[in-house]
């Protein structure tokens, strides 16, 4: 046994959850960049490979109430999805650009929602985007 083996952390198993929730993200991020034709919304930008782009929420993701919508997903290339983070309020105003006001606010107001998902809602949703795919 070596001496580096005694302070070696084991890795903590995946949860059930965490494993649901990345499932879902990789579905629903498929799903965006499909939809936008692997292009970047903001410059056009088509992808090489699928991996060029990426899947940016307009709402935080944080926010498991609109997490997994569609509409609050985008696609935009690297270069585009560093301008959305730091840009704030000018990228809401572009977003306001293509986007009807009444479903920014009601998209918004969901994104404020409280609560959460049990691991049993997590696996039906995830049933139900796997047979829609």
């Amino acid at each position: 046994m070596s001496i580096l083996s005694l302070f070696k952390q084991p890795k903590p198993k995946k949860s059930r959850r965490s494993y649901l929730i990345k499932a879902l993200d990789d579905i629903v991020s498929i799903k965006i960049r499909e939809r936008d034709g692997f292009r970047c919304r903001r410059c056009g930008r088509i992808a090489v490979n699928k991996n060029d782009v990426a899947h940016h929420h307009i709402f935080t993701k944080t926010r498991l109430t609109t997490r997994w919508e569609e509409r609050n997903g985008i696609t935009l290339d690297f270069h585009c999805h560093r301008w959305a983070h730091a840009a704030g309020e000018e990228f809401r105003r572009w977003v306001l650009s293509w986007m009807p006001q009444t479903e920014y606010d009601s998209l918004y107001l969901k994104s404020q929602m409280r609560g959460g998902f049990k691991i049993c809602d997590l696996e039906i949703l995830l049933w139900y985007m796997r047979r829609a795919a």
